[in-house]
């Protein structure tokens, strides 16, 4: 052991070594198996060998901690006491009474309760038609779950003909079949390349496309008759899977300092890639043998936040579709120039319908037509239902009329699909039999009374109002995902995202739809998430936002519940993003985030105040540590302000304008969400911070990890239980396990 060593690692299989460089992880060269490190720190799920370099902690490395006692006895582990730590203050009002004797073990010995699933949506994510070599045509969607899953659908008979798991994958939106017919799946947060062949009815997972690197998702993938190419965030890189030996053969940047590699297309000979980056918008031609990049983007679509997507209409034609504006064109490769802009809000285009040389799209639910002949666009008046719009357009041949190319594809996330003849121009919708799946949940709060805990479900929504007396949920329907949420005169407020929308859920006995409002949506000021709210005398909710598109950072939103009036103040806090809002006295207290629009402020994170009356006048603290977020601001047992600077915990009295904090974790991840804190009813902060639950004594700031991974978000009910999430589960502390005696 060496001074500040906590640990110790054997390389299992060859694994990369990452260097810390302004902030982010990049990979350095390879260990090699058999080979053994020291470790000092961790930076979430990868640990610390020194010197800025980090290992991630996966099935490729084994790595071990000696006994505390070791630990201890050459001066490594955390100076803060492991023994059992003085009790928190007495509470007011109980001054004349002992305090309770609260004894701490070592190791508490909680035992989680696993509450189940809590919510189940059918949400279809994204599609593809393609036909096997028998002449059948089939719909391939995916089904958003934990896991997540690929549906075929027989177009000529509506039938669901089988659902394969996505067992590594708690999402997917990038598909495509090749010039077999086989699907290709990417899926997240582990990167999985599935396949299957309608031919042979065969299913496959290729594996981690995206292991040894820091990406998380695969954007979009091209096919060509050897190879599995994919696009991926959140570093810009790009993959090729060759499908003869079944390996990944590469994964490069596409560009540094950028996070999203967008869309991807390939020659069919793979001499280049056609890749769009983001954000802000670029696209380049890619010859990935000899490292050459031939930018094709002008400066009139430089201020988009990337091309959404991108579709080889011919051997000289891209189609291409920008995000946010909605605007599209086609690229000319032989003259190096866009010729035509107009606008579409399909996910994509059609390929072209030879007999009618045309290509097709949808805006406002009307399928156009785009003339190859003279650069015509013409709208065919065929429509689809009210708000809908095509999120895959492909041409398949039904048994009814094998002669006929037939558009379909879905057009929303409940599972219907169009069916548009371009020579009748009428089109059909039709409704896949899909079963509901279990999401992974996403935020958690409870109402004044903490009697009733709200789960919300990640991506595809869902809220369930679980009963902490009676252990049980009531699902509601319809609830977008939550970023941020309050209770309030009896009433739920929410910031559903997507598009920064306040809704404003009116609990009843039926639980239903009826039960919800959108009051606002803040998208017309380019945000996108609400992460912040703090109620005001009952009468004024303040909210916070996270910048997503916008070129300033987020904006405060003062509503009046009463009379349903508000006030914008844009780029509150200039250049960040407001995560978190708590009223305690006659002020609302803040906290930022340096992320914003994709982009990452040169200055700290801001702690802030301002009086409800005039929220232009802010007031800042100047915090003891540096931090990149200011996360869940609360009011302490201690009648402290409580937060979280990235893995720093610090109190602040008001009163005598002090700080104490104690340091957690060197590092964090994410942009505007993390730790979550609550002030416990037996007057210990607890909270959560990169999956562990710990818990602090506000007396001595001494803390205890008390369960090191698998916990994310917080709270606590009437009673005294602790609950968190894990993937799809709700998982609960009972109180009594809080405090365990030792044994």
């Amino acid at each position: 052991m060496k001074p500040g060593q906590i640990g110790k690692l054997l390389i299992l299989q060859d694994t990369p070594l990452y260097k810390l460089v302004d902030g982010e992880l990049v990979i350095d060269k390879i260990l090699k198996k058999g080979s053994t490190y020291r470790i000092y720190n961790f930076r979430a799920e990868y640990l610390g060998v020194g010197g800025g370099y980090f290992v991630k902690r996966d099935e490729r490395i084994d790595y071990r901690t000696p006994s505390k006692q070791k630990l201890n006895a050459v001066r490594c582990a955390n100076p803060k006491p492991e023994t059992p730590a003085p009790p928190p203050p007495t509470p007011p009002g109980n001054e004349g009474t002992p305090p309770p004797v609260v004894v701490i073990p070592e190791k508490p010995k909680l035992e989680p309760f696993d509450l189940g699933t809590q919510v189940s949506n059918l949400s279809t994510l994204a599609s593809r038609a393609g036909m096997d070599k028998s002449g059948n045509a089939y719909l391939y969607i995916i089904l958003h779950g934990t896991p997540s899953s690929l549906a075929v659908v027989d177009v000529n008979t509506n039938e669901t003909k089988s659902i394969f798991s996505l067992g590594n994958s708690t999402s997917a939106w990038a598909i495509e079949v090749d010039q077999n017919g086989i699907v290709w799946v990417g899926g997240t947060s582990n990167g999985h390349l599935y396949s299957y062949d309608p031919n042979i009815h065969e299913f496959k997972d290729h594996g981690d496309m995206l292991v040894g690197t820091a990406e998380t998702t695969i954007q979009d993938l091209a096919v060509t008759h050897q190879y599995v190419y994919g696009s991926t965030a959140y570093g810009a890189s790009v993959f090729a899977f060759n499908k003869f030996t079944g390996q990944r053969e590469f994964i490069r940047s596409a560009s540094f300092g950028k996070q999203f590699a967008k869309s991807i297309l390939a020659e069919a000979d793979d001499s280049s890639l056609y890749v769009s980056i983001g954000p802000l918008a670029d696209i380049f031609r890619w010859d990935v043998r000899l490292d050459n990049k031939t930018p094709l983007l002008t400066e009139v679509y430089k201020s988009e936040s990337y091309a959404e997507k991108m579709k080889r209409i011919d051997d000289d034609l891209i189609a291409i579709k920008f995000f946010p504006s909605k605007k599209a064109n086609l690229y000319s490769l032989s003259k190096g120039a866009f010729l035509q802009e107009f606008v579409a809000d399909s996910r994509g285009f059609s390929p072209i319908e030879y007999e009618k040389n045309e290509f097709y799209y949808t805006y406002d639910g009307n399928f156009y037509a785009y003339y190859l002949g003279t650069g015509t666009i013409r709208n065919t008046n065929a429509r689809l239902p009210r708000k809908r719009t095509a999120l895959s357009l492909d041409f398949v041949q039904l048994k009814s009329n094998p002669s006929r190319n037939i558009l379909t594809g879905l057009i929303d996330n409940e599972g219907n699909y169009f069916l548009y003849n371009p020579f009748s121009n009428v089109v059909t919708v039709k409704k896949a039999i899909l079963p509901s799946h279990p999401v992974n949940l996403h935020t958690l709060l409870t109402d004044p009374d903490n009697r009733y805990v709200y789960v919300n479900g990640f991506m595809t929504g869902g809220l369930t109002k679980f009963d902490s007396l009676e252990r049980k949920g009531v699902q509601l329907g319809g609830v977008n995902q939550l970023e941020s949420g309050i209770v309030m005169n009896g009433k739920l407020y929410g910031g559903a995202y997507p598009k920064a929308r306040l809704i404003e859920i009116t609990p009843n006995e039926l639980w239903d739809q009826s039960s919800i409002k959108e009051l606002i949506s803040l998208d017309k000021y380019r945000q996108e998430r609400i992460t912040a709210m703090a109620g005001y005398n009952n009468t004024h909710l303040f909210a916070g936002t996270y910048a997503q598109d916008s070129l300033k950072g987020g904006l405060l939103l003062n509503y009046n519940v009463a009379i349903g009036d508000y006030k914008v103040y844009e780029d509150y806090i200039t250049n960040q993003s407001i995560i978190s809002l708590l009223q305690d006295d006659q002020y609302i207290y803040g906290g930022t985030s340096i992320h914003s629009n994709y982009q990452r402020d040169q200055f700290s994170a801001k702690f802030f105040r301002f009086n409800p009356a005039n929220p232009e006048e802010k007031e800042f603290f100047f915090l003891p540590v540096r931090a990149t977020m200011i996360m869940s601001l609360i009011k302490g047992p201690d009648g402290d302000i409580w937060g979280a600077a990235d893995g720093t915990i610090f109190a602040y009295n008001p009163n005598l304008n002090k700080f104490r904090s104690v340091k957690l974790l060197n590092a964090i991840s994410g942009r505007f969400s993390n730790a979550r804190l609550i002030a416990g009813k037996d007057g210990f902060v607890y909270g959560t911070m990169e999956g562990r639950i710990f818990r602090i004594n506000p007396t001595d700031m001494s803390y205890t990890i008390m369960l090191e991974s698998g916990a994310y978000e917080i709270a606590q009910d009437g009673i005294g239980n602790i609950y968190y999430r894990n993937l799809a589960n709700l998982y609960m502390i009972p109180v009594e396990k809080l405090h365990p005696s030792i044994e």
